[in-house]
């Protein structure tokens, strides 16, 4: 079932209506939601005052145990293996609770270890099916669920995360689940297609011409529908993470959803949104000072697209980092939606790689064929000559990047 884009546009100003004005209490809330309940008790008084005589009694381990989750909680950020040690010993002190298994969890998955983070995340939730519901604990196990290949189940997660991300600590926390999410809804459309086009019969088969015909038409709308409703799904996501803040996730965001915008065959707007990002970079450049005459004016116009270009450069050499892709591939188009409007010749050699790897094979081909062809026409993909070719930069011309390079962990 897919969320309607009104639905789906309501679900992402709620949390913008619903916490108005509370600041930073947001945070607060976010960290008391992940308290394991057995910890609670202790969180009405400060915890210099010590256990109770009471929670001695009935409990003795238990504030060695809710010290050890605290201390593993703020390691996650900077050291993951103390964090599993914490979790681990906690785990000792009092078995069978959800907590140790969902900081387990939460410690693989910094570690690199999707598989053992998904693990302990179903074991957690075996125990008690709320321990993951504090927003940092569902954004790490909807990446657990992706990176193991359950779209599906992960898809679930985020768009139950997606009205809460105000909970988030920062605005890259935001922006990043919201492209995770597009990426994840943007892959699923790709499937559906692929999936609906394997269900047609091979040609030459015997048919009934008249049932045959309707039974068609209405799997082939199905799976339309199931494809254009997750691709509104995700330009929603990242017209809402464009509308956020500035992060340092911007760019990204900008060409995912020229790259969505695109794949949906609105070519027009995926351009103009590539246009305004190449436009903001060079009005973010200063002008040199003490310009005089026209002569002046382009020599600093040309001065502003070498900048551009370098910019653009190293944005496309940034993406080669970037962990929120759900299709490794996708990282090749991003790369040549970045140097299409600067650097012609590194823009045709990231499309040409993706047509020839899976990219190729998939149900983006014809529109990633097509800004190809329009680049190799002159028209800079976007009916415009380029701000510049790529002569500046020979070695992006030499090493054609490989289709298979890069990827989700």
């Amino acid at each position: 079932m897919h969320l309607g884009p009104l639905l789906l546009t309501a679900l992402l100003v709620l949390p913008l209506a619903a916490h108005a004005g509370q600041g930073g209490d947001l945070v607060a809330a976010a960290a008391a939601a992940g308290r394991p309940p057995e910890c609670s008790a202790r969180s009405g008084r400060a915890i210099a005052r010590g256990p109770t005589v009471w929670e001695r009694a009935r409990a003795p381990e238990l504030p060695r145990y809710c010290d050890l989750l605290a201390r593993g909680q703020a390691q996650l950020g900077g050291d993951a293996e103390a964090a599993r040690a914490s979790a681990r010993l906690a785990d000792q002190l009092l078995p069978g609770h959800a907590a140790p298994q969902v900081l387990l969890a939460r410690a693989a998955l910094a570690l690199g270890s999707p598989e053992d983070a998904a693990r302990a995340f179903e074991r957690a939730r075996s125990v008690d099916p709320r321990s993951v519901e504090d927003p940092q604990t569902m954004h790490d196990l909807a990446r657990s669920l992706a990176r193991t290949g359950k779209r599906g189940e992960a898809i679930a997660i985020y768009r139950a995360l997606v009205p809460r991300i105000d909970l988030l600590g920062t605005a890259d926390q935001r922006a990043l689940v919201l492209l995770e999410a597009a990426h994840l809804s943007m892959a699923t459309a790709g499937a559906a297609s692929v999936a609906d086009a394997s269900a047609r019969p091979p040609a030459g088969a015997h048919r009934d011409a008249h049932r045959d015909a309707h039974r068609d038409a209405h799997r082939d709308a199905h799976g339309e529908a199931a494809a254009r409703g997750d691709l509104d799904e995700a330009i929603a996501y990242l017209r809402e993470a464009r509308l956020r803040a500035q992060t340092q996730l911007a760019r990204d965001v900008t060409l995912s959803l020229a790259l969505a915008l695109d794949r949906s065959g609105d070519k027009a707007q995926a351009d103009a949104a590539l246009e305004g990002d190449v436009t903001a970079l060079e009005a973010a450049r200063p002008r040199g000072e003490g310009a005089r005459g026209r002569a002046d004016d382009r020599s600093a116009g040309a001065a502003a697209r070498e900048r551009t270009a370098d910019d653009l450069a190293s944005a496309s050499a940034r993406l080669r980092t970037v962990e929120y892709l759900a299709v490794p591939e996708d990282r090749l188009a991003l790369e040549a939606l970045a140097l299409e409007r600067a650097m012609t010749a590194a823009a045709i050699a990231r499309w040409e790689a993706y047509l020839a790897g899976a990219g190729g094979q998939g149900p983006w081909a014809p529109a990633a064929r097509a800004r190809l062809d329009a680049l190799r026409r002159g028209a800079g993909g976007g009916g415009r000559a380029p701000a510049r070719a790529a002569g500046r930069a020979p070695q992006e011309r030499s090493a054609a990047p490989r289709s298979g390079a890069g990827g989700a962990r």
